[in-house]
């Protein structure tokens, strides 16, 4: 399974994680075939490969012609995961985490969730072709499979048990995540005699997480309740909006 973000340029500025952001770089090489001053803008796209030793993937992209070039792989320092279909549905292997965002660019940086191991990683954006692993750090839950990026805000959806939200500062100077607060949890229901599956049931797993335009904290659930995995939907999906205090944390959904 592969995510993918295409970079925009340096000076973009930043807004919310549900948009893509990044840098990009001008050839300095012209074709034969175009006029001198034709010179094809460049730019980045990020792919994950969600594999035991997770990677991301490092493509050239033409924005004229829209050809890819693969330029590197570069280790996350963790691991990814698929989520179970259960009893009655195959396992997801188009989109093993059933979720958005679970790459993001944050200006200069580069976020990453590595589901099978709980973390997730940052990476320095060096140039159009260069990505550097800064560090990777404990997501607060289990599972993490999306990220929401405000400025210096970051939250992270883990879908493991219950599930939970975790909220970190980022730097983004050096790409550095620091925690903050406690993970709040999502109170995701579960057969309380057989406890929480092993894996989440992907078609009613927590599915993004991300900020409104008010600034508050939204996330989507496929649907509550769902988490044994038997093929049954014993309740609707929902929209839950948690408030944020001027520190950018937040108690319970509104």
């Amino acid at each position: 399974h592969l995510r993918h973000l295409s970079s925009k340029s340096r000076s973009s500025k930043s807004k919310s994680s549900s948009q893509s952001r990044g840098r990009s770089s001008t050839s300095s090489k012209s074709s034969k075939s175009q006029p001198e001053w034709y010179s094809p803008s460049v730019s980045s796209v990020y792919m994950m490969t969600n594999e035991p030793k997770n990677e991301i993937l490092i493509f050239s992209r033409n924005d004229s012609s829209g050809k890819l070039d693969f330029v590197n792989a570069v280790r996350s320092n963790g691991s990814g995961l698929q989520l179970s279909g259960g009893t009655a549905l195959p396992a997801p292997t188009d989109d093993p985490l059933a979720s958005q965002d679970a790459l993001v660019v944050a200006g200069n940086c580069l976020l990453a969730v590595n589901a099978g191991s709980n973390t997730v990683s940052s990476f320095r954006i060096n140039s159009a072709r260069d990505i550097s692993l800064v560090e990777t750090v404990d997501s607060g839950g289990e599972i993490p499979v999306s990220i929401a990026v405000n400025e210096d805000l970051v939250y992270v959806l883990n879908v493991g048990g219950v599930g939970s939200i975790a909220a970190f500062s980022l730097f983004h100077f050096n790409c550095k995540l620091t925690s903050i607060g406690d993970p709040i949890e999502l109170s995701q229901t579960f057969d309380s005699a057989s406890g929480p599956p092993s894996l989440p049931f992907f078609p009613a797993s927590p599915a993004q997480i991300g900020f409104t335009p008010e600034n508050n904290l939204l996330v989507t659930i496929k649907a509550n309740g769902a988490q044994d995995g038997d093929g049954s939907f014993p309740s609707n999906g929902s929209l839950n909006v948690y408030k944020l205090d001027k520190n950018g944390l937040t108690s319970a959904k509104d």
